[in-house]
């Protein structure tokens, strides 16, 4: 049985889309919705559908009710209980292949009231036409595809799961995130603790460097992809897209300014470089003088990561790492862009928590 959040309001233990496998037995294979009371009840409840084939939607209110458990969180959660049918293997894999990829899909569900799933397709956005695919859930939702329409762009983005009510049961609409890939530029030491905390945060990590020694498995076990080459060439070998995080930190300031000046002209999700603020003045000095325009410059997160004091290699990779976090999780909101004013920037102290 897999279990999945499709909604969570105030303060729960679970994020939205949180998923978890339970075995028939009910011992949990992968993932979690929050551990926990309520974690142990998905998990009975599993148990009770497991043999009858059908799906269930829970609902908790964690309040008074859960106090002598201690679960008073006070907020709310809905969890989607389905089977895991042999017949949708190729599905699954077709959700994780997609996945990643980088890219984002649709999944939609038609539940019966009596719990029988008798559809589930899945939708990717950039190949398959909204109309089409509400048209197809139409037939079988009997919801107008207008409707439908609207559900798939507000799905898409506002990153959530929406239940529409329709004569043969619901319809649920659930966004399936593509894992980020970041390209990590530079393979020295606060590279590699960068390409470890990324790894843990779900990040497919890319380590890119002009020296073998530096850009090889056995320095990046955990990085899906090494690669050795010089940096003005290495960019025609690499896959970049709308979910990709570019983060600059090779051992100079002329090979970070260089990677730098061909990583800003690509629609990227995020680029960031390391270095203080003298030093990103100078770069931006001389990557105008060279044509780069105030809106390509303005994209660039320079001085890198979330300023909380990072002095060791160790914290600077947190402090980077946690701004991409935040910025993956936290759609059109930025921590520190240049374009919020060259001239206030270069006012501020030239000193920095980060090395040059």
């Amino acid at each position: 049985m897999l279990a999945t959040v499709i909604s969570s309001s105030g303060s729960a233990p679970a994020a939205i889309l949180s998923k978890m496998i339970v075995k028939k037995g009910g011992s949990v294979s992968v993932g979690t919705i929050g551990g926990g009371c309520m974690e142990g009840e998905v998990v009975l409840s599993c148990a009770r559908l497991y043999e009858s084939g059908r799906a269930e939607i829970l609902s908790y209110s964690l309040d008074e009710d859960w106090n002598e458990a201690g679960l008073i969180c006070g907020g709310s959660v809905e969890i989607l209980l389905e089977p895991i049918a042999r017949e949708r293997a190729a599905m699954i894999e077709e959700i994780k292949i997609t996945r990643d990829s980088g890219e984002d899909c649709i999944l939609a569900t038609c539940l019966s009231p009596n719990g029988t799933i008798y559809l589930k397709t899945l939708i990717k956005p950039g190949l398959t036409g909204f109309l089409h695919v509400a048209e197809m859930l139409s037939r079988d939702a009997g919801i107008s595809p207008g409707e439908i329409v609207l559900a798939l762009e507000k799905t898409e983005s506002a990153q959530e799961t929406l239940r529409l009510k329709s004569p043969s049961g619901e319809l649920l609409i659930e966004i399936v995130k593509g894992l980020p890939c970041l390209i990590i530029f530079g393979g020295g030491h606060v590279s590699k603790y960068i390409s470890q905390a990324a790894s843990m945060a779900g990040f497919r990590v890319t380590v890119v460097d002009d020296r073998d020694k530096y850009a090889n498995p056995s320095r990046f076990p955990e990085a899906e992809l090494t690669l050795a080459g010089d940096y003005g060439e290495v960019f025609g070998k690499l896959k970049f897209n709308s979910s990709t995080y570019i983060v600059i930190v090779t051992r100079g300031h002329r090979f970070d300014e260089h990677v730098l000046e061909q990583a800003v002209k690509i629609p990227v999700k995020y680029i960031g470089m390391i270095g203080s603020k003298r030093k990103v003045l100078t770069a931006f000095r001389h990557l105008r003088e060279k044509g780069i325009s105030e809106e390509l410059l303005g994209r660039v997160h320079a001085p890198i990561g979330i300023d909380f004091g990072a002095v060791t290699a160790e914290e600077i990779a947190v402090s980077i790492v946690a701004q991409l976090i935040h910025i993956r999780r936290a759609p059109g909101r930025v921590l520190r862009y240049m374009s919020e004013g060259m001239a206030d920037l270069a006012a501020r102290s030239e000193g920095s928590n980060q090395a040059d």
